[in-house]
């Protein structure tokens, strides 16, 4: 008599089975697979209950699982032997719940390996089949197939599918599902163009929960900040993706986010970086038979090659064949890339004639094309117009695609977002300025410049809702930085507080990324406005711009527009961090008289060279100057150069900025101003006094009275704000630069919570009229934000600055801003009169007492 199957073990087989499934769900793959074989290994060891038709049904069932496990773990031959065996045994049992399975499962393989057709087939099959599906596989089923209408562009159909798919996980109580669905809607977004609704639609994801798979969502939401410009954060997201697919195996993924970093790499500059990760990329694809991915790898590493500097012949083959291959397999955009890296080729060969033949054979870019994509194609047909001679239809194709990504721009509600984007238009805009310098017109040059830059500076503030978890977040945050500052000399104290600050900070800074913009920019201004507005000030306007490492130099002024070429701008960037370093060590108290004696003498020696550099050939000795800066020029502190001491100096984000920023009816009306002195400043409370004494109607806030509250409400309803307070300016992550007040720091970002922000402020100590120079040329920090804001003029520091100093040479400035004289001037004058360079420097436009009401901005 043959033996009888056991149920205990056919139960323990299950069970095996069931958990091994959990865990490919959550994407642990290693841990699913041992679970997978035991299982395997459970009913083999009763040769009874593998032949029974329940023993037939489960092992039909554990190699459909394992098919999923070999093919991303080993592979997709290895995927496709399981597969086979998963059909073979379903196929005997004659079962239509484990057909459906098979159907659904090998759907899911060639959707990974990038098969979209057969994926397709393999889909309309398990959906005819939804009623034999239980609710793991109906779920399955209406997930994947909305993920692969994703990957198609067919974004109706996949949000029909996902919203069936989240609808059902909640009706059936599966949390993991209605996470992966409700992530891919805010991924869907994300192709649909709207990247704050994307970012939102995240967010709102990871609220359910911290158990859940985090590598997907990581990646994801990556790719949704590289588009918006973001690549360091990007990168930061891809690199904890990259460990845990690493830590479970997922080859493909782990691949995917090596991809994604070597576009990053790209987008910032590292072109290295950009090879390295590419290649890698590739040759994992390839390992795993997966040609539809390793193709678009092979289109990132050419590009990476181009910009290298390799032989432009050796990849006009290459590319042409991926463009022919990724047009058969139906993939437009992608062809489109790799035919204009072809046709970027050609143009490197001097061949544009056949550089026009690939541009006219791809299909040009749409409005819902990624803006990267949008780029790539105005730059290449611009660069093939030089190339032919056609300086003017060149320039306005590079119009055309600034136009664009200023809209692109505006899209977004955080100023964050608006100057991260600036970095898809770098090339675009280094190509009209080259065009234009190649002319030789000052007025080309100037117009290029203003196309270019400070994008951020023309789009409307956006002031976010009331947001009571960003509010407890931000409560927290000060907490940890306070902690760390008590913390300084125990590094084991600190590591967790620096960590905790940097998980606080991100996740600030993520709920501002989901404002939506307005979508309006204003308009360039017009070069005969910004000639009109320097002849009524008596002002000489000075454009900088770069191209290709040499500085150039457009000056407007006194009835003449003049173009003047300054040499290697990186002799001029190595004196400007010069010169600062020397401020630092300058502003030491107790500094040794023959340690102060040889930095002077560096300072001074760096100040003259840059006097020489920058404005000997320009020929404006003692015209009253705003500058229109570029790159670390915008943290120079000017009113140190020998020829500018006692000049007043304006440095402007643009000119369209400064013109914006000084236009005001000149109606009369009462000033109300407020002085803070912060916490452990010396000299803050003889400052305020000072200031108080030249205005006489001044309010003072000192001690516990000068909090955030106050300052608050001062920057809501003041006129002029003078704070006296430490503060620092934060690097790698500008919007938590801040200043520090009786109860605690108050940052950048919280500034946009008021109504308006007063028409002048003046930050007196430390450094914090820097910025951060992001890679498409706009400027983030403090005193920027508040420009953005609103506000007309703000004095600040550019390096750190000796207490007494900054507390004599405030006192004076106050004392002429309030006898009537502008900003501008007011400092130029209290500066020179000091003994030691002043770091100060005015920002946005000039200020004078007396002026009235800011006349509205010009719109479109």
């Amino acid at each position: 008599m043959a033996p009888r199957p056991s149920p205990a073990g056919l139960a323990a087989a299950a069970d095996l089975h069931a958990r091994g499934v959990t865990e490919q769900n959550l994407g642990h793959l290693v841990r699913a697979l041992r679970l997978l074989n035991g299982a395997r290994a459970a009913l083999d060891a009763e040769p009874a209950l593998a032949a029974s038709p329940a023993g037939e049904g489960l092992a039909a069932a554990i190699w459909i699982s394992i098919a999923l496990n070999h093919a991303e773990v080993r592979g997709a031959d290895r995927g496709a032997a399981a597969l086979r065996e998963a059909r073979a045994r379903a196929a005997r049992t004659g079962d239509p719940a484990l057909l459906v399975r098979v159907h659904s499962q090998s759907a899911l393989i060639a959707l990974r390996i990038g098969e979209y057709d057969e994926a397709l087939e393999q889909f309309a099959a398990a959906e005819t089949m939804l009623e034999h599906a239980d609710d793991n596989d109906t779920f399955a089923i209406l997930l994947n197939a909305g993920t692969l209408r994703l990957f198609r562009g067919d974004l109706a159909g996949a949000r029909s599918s996902l919203t069936r798919a989240v609808d059902f996980a909640r009706g059936v109580g599966m949390r993991v599902g209605e996470f992966k669905a409700l992530h891919n809607l805010g991924y869907l977004e994300f192709l649909a163009g709207d990247l704050p609704r994307a970012l939102h639609g995240m967010n709102e994801t990871l609220k359910l929960g911290a158990d859940l798979p985090r590598g997907i969502p990581l990646l994801d939401r990556a790719r949704v900040l590289a588009e918006a410009g973001l690549t360091r954060e990007a990168d930061v997201a891809l690199a904890e993706a990259g460990e845990i697919f690493r830590r479970d195996s997922l080859a493909q993924d782990l691949a995917e986010v090596e991809l994604e970093r070597a576009r990053c790499a790209l987008v910032a500059g590292d072109v290295p970086a950009a090879r390295r990760f590419a290649a890698q990329a590739r040759n994992r694809f390839r390992r795993r038979g997966n040609h539809r991915w390793r193709r678009s790898a092979e289109t990132v590493l050419l590009q990476g090659d181009l910009a290298a500097g390799r032989p432009a012949s050796r990849l006009i083959g290459p590319a042409s064949r991926l463009k022919a291959e990724l047009e058969a397999e139906g993939l437009p955009l992608n062809a489109r890339i790799a035919g204009l890296i072809a046709a970027e080729a050609y143009l490197a060969a001097q061949r544009p004639d056949e550089a026009a033949a690939v541009i006219q054979s791809v299909r040009p870019p749409s409005t819902s094309d990624p803006i990267t994509g949008r780029m790539h194609y105005s730059y290449v047909s611009a660069r093939l117009r030089v190339a032919r001679g056609e300086a003017a239809a060149a320039s306005r194709i590079v119009r055309g695609g600034l136009r664009t990504l200023d809209a692109y721009q505006a899209s977004f509600g955080s100023i964050d977002l608006q100057t991260a984007a600036a970095v898809h238009g770098r090339r675009l805009g280094d190509l009209g300025i080259a065009i234009a310098l190649s002319e030789r017109r000052a007025a080309a040059v100037f117009a290029a410049a203003e196309r270019a830059r400070a994008t951020s500076s023309r789009l409307p503030a956006v002031r976010p809702p009331a947001d009571p978890e960003a509010a407890e977040l931000l409560s927290e945050l000060r907490q940890t930085v306070e902690g760390l500052r008590g913390a300084l000399q125990d590094a084991a104290a600190m590591a967790p507080l620096l960590r905790r600050r940097r998980e606080l900070e991100r996740a600030i800074t993520a709920r501002r990324w989901t404002l939506a913009g307005s979508g309006d920019a204003r308009p360039t201004a017009r070069l005969e406005e910004v000639r009109a507005a320097a002849s009524a000030a008596d002002t000489t306007v000075v454009v900088y711009v770069e191209a290709e490492g040499e500085l150039h130099a457009v000056v407007t002024g006194r009835g003449r527009m003049r173009l003047h070429a300054l040499g290697p701008s990186d002799v001029v960037t190595e004196q400007v961090r010069r010169v600062r370093a020397d401020l630092d060590v300058l502003a030491q108290p107790r500094l040794p008289g023959h340690l102060a004696g040889a930095v002077r003498s560096s300072f001074d020696r760096s100040t003259a060279l840059l006097d020489r550099s920058l404005l000997a050939p320009l020929g404006v000795d003692g015209s009253r100057l705003v500058i229109v800066s570029t790159g670390i020029l915008g943290q120079l502190p000017w009113g140190t150069l020998p020829s500018l001491r006692g000049v007043p100096v304006v440095v402007a984000p643009s000119a369209t900025a400064w013109l914006d920023a000084s236009e005001q009816d000149g109606a009369g009306g009462r000033r109300r101003v407020v002085a803070f002195a912060g916490p452990d400043l010396w000299r803050a409370e003889h400052e305020v006094a000072g200031i108080e004494q030249a205005w006489g109607t001044a309010a003072v806030h000192v001690g516990a009275a000068a909090g955030r509250s106050a300052l608050t409400r001062a920057m809501a309803a003041g006129s002029v704000v003078h704070v006296a307070a430490h503060g620092t300016h934060q690097t790698e992550n500008p919007l938590f630069s801040c200043l520090r007040l009786a109860d605690g720091p108050l940052f950048a970002h919280e500034l946009d919570q008021t109504a308006r922000t007063p028409e002048h402020v003046i930050l007196s100590a430390c450094e914090l009229g820097l910025a951060t120079v992001r890679p498409g040329d706009e400027a983030l920090g403090l005193t920027s934000v508040l420009l953005h804001l609103g506000t007309r003029s703000v004095v600040a520091g550019v390096a750190r600055v000796g207490d007494e100093l900054a507390a004599g040479t405030m006192i004076a400035y106050h004392e002429r801003l309030a006898a009537g004289e502008d900003s501008a001037a007011a400092l130029a004058e209290a500066t020179a009169k000091a003994d030691s360079p002043v770091p100060f420097v005015c920002f946005g436009a000039s200020w004078r007492r007396g002026f009235g009401a800011r006349r509205p901005r010009r719109v479109p």
